[in-house]
Formats: C-alpha cells, structure tokens, sequence
C-alpha cells in the first residue's frame, strides 16, 4: 500500500488526506496546531450554550469542488441554501433595497434583477446591465495590470454604482479595496459567481457550525480507514535525494518510509522549513496578507429578520443572523485591527444602530471579537503574477492551500480545490 504524508490540517489538508484514505493509500496527516481546520474552526460560548465559527463563512452555487467534497462527507445537506441569489442591502437609516435574481430565465434572470434592483438608480442599472452583457466577451488576460476600480471606472459604472454595488462584491470576494484588488482575478471570479450555471450565484451558509461541516466528518472518515492524524507537531526540516523528499524532521521526530508528500500549509509557514538536500532554490510567491475581523454579539432580544444582510458604505459590510448570536463581518479591516476590542464594540454597535433603528445597544447581552490578521492574501496585481512562478521542480512533493496558483483568491474553495488536486498529483505519480 503506498503512504502519503500530508503536513496540515486545514481545509487543503483535510481534503487531501479524505481523498487520498478513500482511495485505499495510507495517509498520515501532520498538524502543528491542537486542532485542525487552520482558519476554519468553531468555538463554544458556555454562557449562552452557542457555538460559533471564528467567522462567518459563506460558499456559493459556484463552489463545485466544496460541494462534492461536502457531498464525500456527508454534509452537503446541512446548508442553507438560496433557491436563487437573494441579497437585502441595507443603507443608513434602514432603507433596504433587495437584489433578487429570478430562478427562472438563466441567463438573463440576471439582467431582470438588476433592473429591478432599487439600491441603484435606473440609468447606474443599466450600466450595471452593459457591463454583464460585455463580460462574457472580456479576456482575463486582457486585463493584466489593472485594477479592478480602474476595469470598472472604464466601463462607465458610477461612483454610486462603486459604492452601493461593487466596493461591497469587491471586499467580500477578495479581501481588499476596489482600488487594488487584480480586474484580471475579479473578472475571472465575476465569470465563476454569475455565468457557472443555472445555480452558481445562489448563497450557500452552513447551518451548523463549521466543525460539525467540515472539520469532524473529515476526521472521521481518514480514521475510518486506519489512518492517522497527529496534532501538536511541527515540521521543521525536509530531506530531498535528487529531488525526492525521503524524511521528515519535527520538533518531536523523524518521519521516513513515505511514497509522496503534500505540504498543505500557509506559504509563510512553508518558508519557515528548511529545505535540504535539493539542488535547486526554491521560489515561492511573496503575498501581502489582509486582516479579517469579526464580532459575534448574543442578544436579548433579536430585531433581525433576514438571514443576512449587507451593509452599503460601512466599514462592517455584513451582518448575519443566527438567532441567538448576530455575526458581524469587517473584511480588508485594516483601519480597525488595531483597536482594542472594547473600541471595536462600541463601532460595531455604533453602526448597527445607524443601519438599523430597531437596534437598541442594551440588546447585547455579550460579545466576542474575533481577530484574522492574515485571514488571506491580497489578490492584487503582483500577487497575481507571483503566484504563477513555478516554487522549484520536485519528483514526489505537491503544495496545497488557498495561495497556489489555481486562479481564484484565498477562499474555501480555493483551499478545497488545490487539496483535492494535490491529490490527483500523488496519484498520478504513485500509479506509475
């Protein structure tokens, strides 16, 4: 039986060693941390009897490979998820304004929801029309060295357009402002989300928390088949003989006797391993992180009706309701990382009650923040040609995570895809 090592646990961890154990190999999995799901991990608030994620993470109908891999573990039917894209974007003062794309009529159910879309005035509607008629034509490629502002500025959409529409679609999917996030990555994402099929805009949110998806039917499924997970480990030294790694040193071992390894971790924590053995130099992409942050606020009583909401010119884009805790959502939060939580509080519930009049700050029975400092690289113009340099040529070694070159930004899906193709790597080469 051929034996796989897999160094990390997250998501491209995880997906590679559930593929690799259903495949009949031997997988050992390697975790530096207590625990496994990397940036995907749930909580417990004992006061309330509330788990939580450490933040709210949403897939899409678009998300192929996060749904068969939900689909291997079972899980798929634990989330919510939208008939069609449905969105109340909500403006100061508690005006809301709902994008509703129909079921029926793809592709241009997409055109009637924006047309009725009262967010936006008629003729920045009709611009936003013109733009999806125009993209299926656009080149991704064609866009290299732009920004996604500098896309949209050029296809005529107005500054209330940038601000009620695009800054919140840019901040959510990418993780950065408009005025820096790649057009090349952006366009390529705006393809997937709204021309992937029938289903591909719809919004998909678990409705247990994240361990109870991902995280423990993993688990489960690798040690149903008498595989191995070791936590608490970290690995800090690999040994290469022309060009094939053959033993692996942690702080508490030596690991050898393997066929293929998969190193599934953060590219900042990869550069921390030394690499030795090899006769070539290693180049892996350098990535600028951006920071996350999240505040879950338990209530006395819940005002909220809607599922989720999106917030049009706040820092605090969005929010989503999970009836006892309400979860609130800052992406690119740079300007607001450094305060101190009670700072962070106080700004959160400020907003809210801008946003929403019913909102009383005595209803906050309890909070949480929650801080992601890295939770993803900015996909920028550099980071987008970074990732494309190839790190170094190896016989029996593939990199999985949210940062190898797969065209999407760091997301769930982009950390499911690059394991379940870390796997198809070491198939291929163990089949030969």
């Amino acid at each position: 039986m051929k034996h796989v090592c897999v160094i990390g646990g997250g998501l491209a961890g995880l997906s590679s060693a559930v593929y690799l154990s259903t495949r009949g190999y031997k997988v050992e999995l390697i975790e530096a941390s207590p625990k496994l799901g990397g940036r995907t991990y749930t909580l417990h608030n004992p006061a309330f009897d509330d788990y939580y994620d450490n933040g709210q993470h949403i897939l899409m109908g678009c998300y192929l490979e996060s749904i068969a891999f939900l689909k291997t573990l079972g899980t798929f039917d634990k989330l919510h998820s939208q008939v069609a894209l449905n969105v109340n974007f909500v403006e100061r003062g508690g005006r809301i304004a709902c994008l509703n794309i129909p079921k029926r009529g793809y592709p241009l159910n997409l055109m009637l929801g924006f047309l009725i879309y009262k967010g936006l005035a008629i003729e920045d509607r009709l611009k936003v029309i013109d733009f999806f008629l125009d993209l299926l034509c656009v080149f991704e490629e064609d866009l290299s060295g732009m920004t996604a502002y500098e896309w949209l500025k050029k296809e005529k959409q107005s500054d209330r357009a940038l601000k009620a529409f695009w800054e919140i679609l840019v901040v959510a999917a990418l993780n950065t402002s408009i005025r820096r996030a790649s057009a090349e990555i952006f366009c390529r994402i705006l393809k997937r989300i709204f021309f992937l099929g029938r289903d591909s805009a719809a919004i998909l949110i678990p409705s247990p928390d994240l361990n109870a998806l991902f995280i423990t039917p993993s688990q489960k499924i690798i040690e149903s088949y008498k595989n191995k997970i070791t936590l608490s480990e970290k690995v800090q030294k690999i040994e290469f003989e022309e060009s094939n790694a053959v033993r692996i040193l942690t702080n508490k071992r030596a690991v050898s006797g393997f066929d293929y390894l998969i190193l599934a971790v953060p590219v900042h924590a990869v550069q921390k391993i030394q690499f030795t053995g090899l006769n070539q130099s290693l180049l892996f992409p350098k990535l600028e992180y951006a920071p996350i942050l999240n505040m879950h606020l338990w209530l006395s009583e819940n005002p909220f009706a809607q599922k989720f909401y999106g917030l049009i010119g706040s820092d605090v884009q969005w929010l989503f309701n999970h009836g006892k805790h309400i979860s609130l959502t800052s992406s690119s939060a740079e300007n607001l990382i450094g305060l101190d939580n009670g700072e962070i509080k106080k700004h959160f519930c400020t907003e809210l009650g801008s946003f929403f009049p019913l909102f009383r700050q005595e209803y906050a029975a309890d909070s949480i923040v929650i801080k992601e400092k890295r939770a993803t690289f900015i996909p920028d113009i550099s980071s987008n040609l970074n990732r494309k340099e190839n790190i170094g040529s190896f016989r029996n070694v593939a990199f999985a995570g949210d940062w190898v070159d797969n065209d999407l930004p760091a997301t769930i899906e982009s950390a499911v895809l690059s394991g379940k193709s870390a796997f198809e790597k070491a198939s291929s080469f163990l089949a030969q």
